[in-house]
């Protein structure tokens, strides 16, 4: 460090300093010149004046008239006719010197009346500088007297005034050498200062504060300063940050929705804690598609990473869990809009969708149960009216399906209503001291001539007579009217008994009948509205399709359990545990 800090100062003054002597040298050595020639010039001039009305401009030789000029003064005389023809000079023949017209002091003399140049001799090898005056006679050009002395006088000046210029030079550098040895040497101990420092931030070293020597000044207290102020601003950054990641990764992990965050490669990160919960504890470091095998996933995850543009979608997934989910994918990009990785929310619409299918099957059903009876009142009302009033035997019987048709209808709508009372909370639980005894008796009174009719036997069974439960009596006896009309349509022979009895500590209400039976596919489905498994011969029996629905939301209502054990061709028992 300490060789390049010296280098680099070094190099830096010795530049700026032959660049100021260079400019420097230029500007001095042109001056000095300048001024040289300036009163080379003046007194060239002055020797022209002098000599001026001694000089003939005739035609004839002139040379030795130049000559003797040349010998007073030491100086080089030229004269010159105002068309540019040498008529005598002192060095050379006139007559073997070409035209001296398209010279530019003899040019300039002519049109300005005085003229200079410097060149180098083509004879001597050196500069001369050339001085021409033009000379009038009785208002007209007579011609022009140019004299010519070397620049030596000026160059040797000139190299003199250079060599001093150097060996200043070599001085100041000298001197510059030897401060900036001292530069470097202050300079690198206070640079290894900042930069352990330094070091010890990128380490990851915040809080600490930097003491500078006493030397260190200016600049560099201003930069232990800002580091200082760094180091706490970096300490208090990096808190905030840990706080705020802690935060938002609860905040993830948390979410009800299970999140699922991937990496450009397709790799798991992170996950919530209901994504654990859906697909399983060990799934980070995996790739998303060995943990959820879906093409349609695949492709919205792909979609989103060439558009950048959050995706959503709605699909089923069998593997690792069976359901319906709506998908959203989000990209995760850097500044640079370079993939960062995928954010992937699940939501279970498996729900949702079940009940959605429920609702379009309610309302089918519901318009196939009424359109059952309507048709059959119009087609036997439309009967009677082409004729059929007529034969009383034939409009009897008409007229009695149609009041079993309208009390049919009545039948459906009366219990729709009260199944939308229940559900949307018209209806009120309101608890009592009851005695199961007192309400099955009632439900077996309402129904006991339905059963006689049809030669079945109908019976009560209490274990425990004198026990009182916390029920809603009106609700109980209906619970217990439908479920024991409900046994009643589906037996044939045999007859069906009422039960309470004590399980575990448990009261139980039962119904069970030696009825058709149901098949256990459709057993989970019973108490749907409207579901029945053999809808042709419910309707035959007058059943709306409802009556177990409402005792299923009744049961619901009072917070109680509802069982179904059931096999065909030997009968089925209905239990409710009160609780």
């Amino acid at each position: 460090m300490k060789t390049t800090i010296f280098r680099s100062i070094l190099f830096l003054y010795i530049a700026v300093i032959i660049f100021t002597a260079a400019i420097s040298e230029f500007l001095i050595l042109s001056a000095v010149r300048s001024h040289f020639e300036s009163k080379l010039a003046s007194g060239l001039l002055g020797q022209i004046l002098l000599v001026s009305d001694s000089v003939p401009f005739d035609r004839g030789n002139q040379d030795a008239l130049c000559r003797s000029i040349k010998e007073k003064s030491g100086v080089s005389v030229t004269i010159v006719a105002p068309d540019g023809l040498v008529i005598g000079d002192s060095d050379h023949d006139s007559l073997s010197i070409k035209n001296y017209g398209d010279l530019p002091e003899i040019q300039q003399a002519l049109f300005s009346g005085f003229g200079m140049m410097v060149r180098t001799s083509d004879t001597l090898d050196y500069e001369m500088a050339h001085v021409a005056k033009r000379i009038d006679r009785n208002g007209r050009v007579a011609g022009v007297i140019r004299m010519a002395l070397p620049l030596t006088g000026a160059d040797a000046m000139v190299s003199s005034l250079r060599i001093q210029i150097f060996a200043l030079l070599g001085g100041v550098l000298l001197v510059t050498s030897l401060f900036s040895l001292l530069q470097a040497n202050r300079l690198r101990h206070l640079l290894g200062q900042l930069t352990e420092f330094s070091t010890s931030l990128v380490r990851g070293a915040f809080g600490r504060k930097m003491l500078m020597d006493r030397t260190a000044t200016g600049e560099f207290a201003g930069i232990a300063e800002n580091l200082n102020a760094m180091s706490d601003e970096l300490q208090r950054s990096t808190a905030r940050s840990i706080e705020e990641n802690e935060r938002l990764s609860v905040i993830f992990r948390s979410n009800p929705d299970p999140l699922i965050l991937i990496d450009a490669k397709g790799m798991i990160q992170m996950v919530s804690s209901s994504a654990k919960t859906l697909f399983g504890e060990q799934i980070i470091g995996k790739s998303y598609f060995e943990v959820v095998r879906s093409s349609e996933l695949a492709s919205l995850i792909k979609q989103v990473g060439e558009t950048r543009i959050t995706g959503e979608s709605e699909f089923a997934v069998q593997s690792p869990v069976e359901g319906v989910f709506s998908v959203l994918v989000s990209s995760l990009c850097y500044k640079d809009r370079e993939l960062a990785g995928f954010v992937v929310a699940f939501h279970d619409m498996t729900k949702i969708r079940k009940l959605e299918q429920m609702k379009t099957d309610f309302v089918a059903n519901v318009s196939h149960e009424l359109r059952t009876p309507l048709t059959a009142i119009r087609g036997f009302s439309e009967t009677l009216l082409d004729g059929a009033l007529d034969d009383r035997d034939h409009a009897l019987r008409f007229l009695t399906a149609i009041k079993n048709h309208a009390e049919r209808l009545d039948n459906i709508v009366d219990d729709l209503m009260t199944l939308s009372r229940i559900e949307f909370g018209d209806i009120s639980v309101v608890k009592n001291e009851v005695s199961p005894a007192d309400a099955i008796d009632a439900a077996i009174m309402a129904l006991k001539d339905r059963a006689r009719q049809k030669g079945l036997l109908l019976r009560s069974d209490v274990a425990e007579a004198d026990t009182m439960i916390s029920a809603d009596k009106n609700r109980l006896i209906q619970i217990l009217l439908n479920l024991t009309d409900n046994a009643i349509k589906f037996t044939e022979k045999g007859g069906v008994i009422v039960r309470f009895r004590i399980v575990n500590d448990t009261p139980e209400f039962s119904v069970q009948d030696t009825g058709v039976g149901i098949a256990k596919e459709h057993i989970d489905r019973l108490g749907e509205r409207f579901y029945r498994v053999d809808a042709a011969r419910s309707r035959e029996l007058g059943s709306t399709g409802l009556g177990l629905a409402i005792v299923k939301h009744l049961v619901r209502a009072h917070g109680w359990e509802m069982s179904i054990q059931s096999e065909p061709a030997k009968g089925t028992t209905v239990s409710i545990l009160v609780q």
